[in-house]
């Protein structure tokens, strides 16, 4: 059963994931990144990676701006808008877990 705790932890969780790849974002937007295009992707399979691995911790935020800027100017419809929401909720929750669970593991929220 569902109860009022499992959907606040929920949404905690989801919150926690928007805004560490808002934050994240911003960090490297600040150090120069730019949004990834598979045409400039180029060089070493570390720097590829590393790339990869950035744009999968802050795909939340990139999916939901982009969606709703193509929604805006008519290029995506409200059901697809719709669906990217629901794809970014989701992808928010499991990089919510994720550095959660990095921050209960090194100690930082200690019983």
């Amino acid at each position: 059963m569902i109860d009022t705790p499992d959907i606040t932890t929920a949404i905690f969780v989801m919150a926690t994931g928007f805004a560490v790849s808002w934050a994240g974002l911003e960090i490297v937007r600040w150090t120069g990144w730019r949004e990834p295009a598979m045409s400039r992707i180029s060089g070493s399979p570390v720097k590829i990676g590393a790339e990869l691995a950035l744009a999968a911790m802050i795909g939340p935020r990139l999916l939901l701006a982009n969606g709703f800027r193509n929604w805006r100017s008519g290029v995506v419809s409200l059901p697809l808008f719709a669906v990217l929401t629901a794809v970014a909720a989701g992808w928010s929750m499991c990089s919510g877990v994720l550095v959660l669970q990095m921050a209960f593991a090194s100690g930082f929220f200690r019983a």
